[in-house]
């Protein structure tokens, strides 16, 4: 059932002996008693409904009937009240840019207005903010909806139509337009930056410094007469790659560290950027700091961590991703760019305060935002929606899939009108296959999928073991060191071999072309020496094993580098995402696999099995090996299917290969799922500790009676015992509470005999102490029903054991022409 919490009313009470407890099944009220003038006392209340301990997300017409049963308070009753009704706002001048703070757990605005909804309904103070590291009332938030809705429909006239049939629908659209602009604006600027400091590592464009590596070569007349490259096999040129690398992760590191937030965490578990111990509760959370996706599936899901997806961690991650992608480690951006799109949903959404002031209708525009992270890092729109609904959201109606579609949708378009490799194309690694598949090579495709199963289960594991290193070790104490001796084993290494000495979207793409027969057909431009290199490897003509055999070392060697990095990188305290570099590693492989079906085809064409293919002609295209690799790693480390085929078809703007793809990419998922049953997201949930209830999971309960499931230690409320539930004791046990990590429950309320009589939440038990907090410490709290000063004829409290009547209940049923309907 839902929780709601009332305005503080003043009650006068005969004595202070006089203590009375919940009816079974009915709402509590919490008050606190104390002395004031000539010995009469007063009690400040604060009813809260009740409710069920699992906060189920159905409600019937009844359910929401009695979250609307509050008496009304009159003006001067309000004006009595010792404790100011908390805003739910500020009242100093706010602006989009800067967050608005709210200064209590529950907004007291009037929603449900009196002059159109009556008096019953004044009050309501409907919950409005969340403590962080706590999970969401869905149901709540769906009633604050509802009585948003009446009021709306209340108004007529032609305001009345304005608001209920154009402004309010039109909201979230203009939300979605508008973060879908933003998100190509960001992925824009991330790219063309990106790739302007990453040259800065090899060379500089004569021309004007400020140009890249591929538009200051697009510029020449002859192959890259403008692009100063440094000296490769000099000791200088090595020194110059290593430490401008080092230096961008350096300061990204610094900007990661220097943000970190300081959260009092439960014992039970901390985040998976939560390592560094300040104290046995409070830890640094490094919300700047790797991919985000984990936290963002788990934010969707109903968790609360303020600030992850606020302007300062937005900034900090921003730049530390150009920095990180810029410096050649195996750091991805298509992870971080999901949580700053998200980001920039969860910021805009403080336009309209329909979705800034209800937490459940803001997740609707964050899922649309994570689908617009995804289209701008690849290109792909579809693919984006689709990996929100198959990886990110927890809940997918077909409104938000529609908005999502819409966001996605501008922010590619924003991006390709922004062109940041000045290629007019928003494909990023576009591709011109000019042959179908042979059946033979079904093998081949699977033999791929089996790889990326296998690598993806192994990543995972390994990667979790990493993690679990760095938490309980002196490592997860120094974090900058770790992040610049990794940046420059990393950049040591990978210098030697021209496969690792790029970067990860250069070699994707690489790997991805096939062979041109001459060189005007080459698919896209040559733009630097580097480049020209690693085609002329790539591109064998001969039928010798030999000829072969350096192309194949070489990429074995890079398999090594890649997959050996990646797994102590991810997770370091930079911005780093998982997919590029999964998708580089099944790429390598892939085109290990299909070079040697090259070899075979043209050194054993005889051979029957071979029989479809041309005499004296090229019979497979090692591309399309690559790209199933790809798809095969990244589905193997994530678990994620079909968002990952439609990403790789937008992504080379090929279709003709969509079956092989299929192969690959479900034969790695049988694969990883049989050797590790959750995805690298879902463990570093796991790992994190946050509440994530996977629909996907199926839990199966051995045990037969309700009662070996229930809880034997829970934690109770007696209303019969009044020297157990003073401020004090309740402070104490709403700590003891919290320090179990279960902040977002609350407590069972119960008689003397045991009997249920209402349930009342952490957060509203410490809210009403908090109130309370002139008041002496022992000074007993009482807890009350609500439905005592209305006339309910069905409503019996005096058969409920160990009852005492109160006297308002009394005067209202003696005098009802005095009593007020509400």
């Amino acid at each position: 059932m839902a929780s709601d919490l009332t305005d503080l009313e003043p009650r006068r009470a005969p004595g202070a002996s006089e203590s009375s407890s919940g009816a079974g099944g009915g709402a509590s009220q919490l008050s606190a008693g104390r002395t004031v003038g000539s010995g009469a006392e007063r009690r400040w209340s604060v009813d809260t409904h009740n409710r069920d301990h699992g906060r189920s997300s159905r409600h019937t017409s009844s359910q929401l009937s009695r979250s609307r049963s509050h008496h009304a308070v009159s003006k001067a009753q309000a004006q009595a009240v010792p404790f100011p009704m908390l805003r739910a706002e500020d009242e100093a001048p706010t602006s989009w840019l800067i967050p608005r703070v709210r200064s209590a757990l529950y907004d007291s605005e009037n929603l449900l207005s009196a002059a159109h909804l009556g008096r019953r309904n004044k009050g309501k103070g409907i919950r409005a903010w969340y403590t962080s590291y706590t999970t969401i009332d869905w149901l709540h938030d769906d009633i604050r909806e509802q009585a948003r809705l009446r009021t709306l429909r209340a108004i007529g006239g032609t305001k009345g139509w304005w608001l209920n049939h154009v402004w309010d629908p039109v909201q979230g659209w203009l939300l979605v337009v508008l973060v879908g602009l933003l998100c190509g604006l960001f992925a824009g600027f991330i790219s063309e930056w990106t790739e302007l400091l990453a040259g800065w590592k090899t060379g500089y464009c004569r021309a004007d410094w400020r140009l890249s590596q591929t538009i200051c070569c697009r510029m020449s007349a002859v192959e890259c007469e403008y692009w100063h490259a440094w000296e490769p096999r000099s000791l200088s040129g090595r020194a110059i790659f290593v430490v401008v690398g080092g230096v961008y992760t350096l300061i990204a590191a610094i900007l990661v560290v220097k943000s970190a937030t300081r959260v009092t965490m439960a014992n039970r578990g901390v985040s998976s950027s939560v390592e560094t111990s300040v104290s046995p509760t409070v830890k640094m959370a490094y919300y700047g700091a790797g991919s985000g996706i984990p936290e963002v599936k788990s934010i969707l899901a109903g968790f609360v961590i303020h600030g992850f997806l606020g302007v300062r961690i937005l900034v900090v991650k921003t730049f530390g991703l150009i920095l990180c992608c810029a410096s050649g480690i195996m750091a991805g951006k298509e992870g971080p760019m999901v949580q700053i799109a998200s980001s920039l949903g969860n910021i805009s959404t403080r336009i309209f305060d329909k979705y800034y002031k209800n937490e459940a209708k803001k997740r609707e525009i964050i899922s649309a935002a994570a689908a617009a992270g995804v289209s701008v890092a690849f290109g792909a729109p579809i693919g984006g929606v689709l990996f929100s609904l198959e990886e990110v959201s927890y809940f997918f109606p077909n409104k938000t899939m529609l908005r999502s579609l819409t966001c996605a949708l501008v922010a590619a378009l924003v991006l390709k009108a922004y062109d940041p490799f000045g290629t007019g194309k928003l494909v990023l690694f576009q591709t011109t296959y000019d042959m179908d598949y042979h059946w033979f090579e079904m093998l081949a495709f699977v033999i791929i999928g089996v790889f990326g199963g296998l690598y993806g289960a192994l990543f995972c594991r390994l990667n979790m073991a990493v993690n679990r290193l760095r938490k309980c070790t002196w490592i997860g104490r120094y974090p900058i060191a770790e992040v610049v001796a990794i940046t420059t084993l990393t950049l040591a290494i990978s210098y030697q071999n021209p496969f690792t000495r790029i970067g990860l979207g250069e070699l994707v793409g690489s790997l991805f072309q096939e062979c041109p027969t001459i060189v005007s057909d080459r698919p896209y431009p040559t733009s630097s020496d580097e480049e020209s290199e690693i085609e002329k490897l790539l591109c064998v003509t001969s039928s010798k094993l030999s000829d072969y055999m350096p192309l194949l070392s070489l990429l074995a060697l890079a398999l090594l580098n890649r997959a050996f990095f990646a797994i102590v990188t991810f997770g370091i305290k930079v911005p780093s995402g998982l997919v590029l570099p999964s998708m580089s590693i099944g790429a390598v492989f892939g085109r290990i696999v299909g070079t040697y079906m090259e070899y075979l085809t043209r050194a054993h064409s005889g051979l029957a099995v071979f029989s479809q293919c041309p005499a004296n002609s090229r019979c497979v295209i090692p591309g399309i090996y690559a790209l199933v690799g790809a798809g095969a790693t990244l589905t193997g480390a994530t678990h994620t299917t079909i968002a990952v085929v439609a990403i790789l078809m937008e992504l080379t703007g090929n279709l003709i290969y969509t079956l092989p793809v299929l192969v690959g990419v479900m034969t790695a998922r049988w694969v990883a799922e049989y050797f590790s049953p959750s995805g690298i997201y879902d463990m570093l949930l796991e790992h994190a500790g946050h509440p994530y209830f996977d629909t996907k999971t199926q839990y199966i309960h051995t045990r037969r009676t309700a009662a070996e499931l229930m809880q034997t230690d829970l934690e109770t409320i007696c209303v019969d015992y009044e020297n157990e539930n003073t401020v004090e004791l309740l402070s104490a046990r709403l700590a003891r509470i919290s320090e179990r990590g279960l902040a977002d429950g609350g407590f069972p309320v119960v008689n003397s005999r045991g009997h249920l009589l209402g349930w009342i939440a952490c957060a509203e038990l410490e809210f009403a102490i908090a109130r309370c907090h002139a008041l002496d410490p022992a000074t007993a709290c009482f807890l009350n029903n609500p439905l005592w000063q209305m006339d309910y004829v069905a409503h019996n409290p005096a058969a409920i054991p160990h009852y005492r009547l109160p006297t308002e209940f009394t005067r209202a049923k003696n005098n009802p022409g005095n009593h007020t309907d509400p």
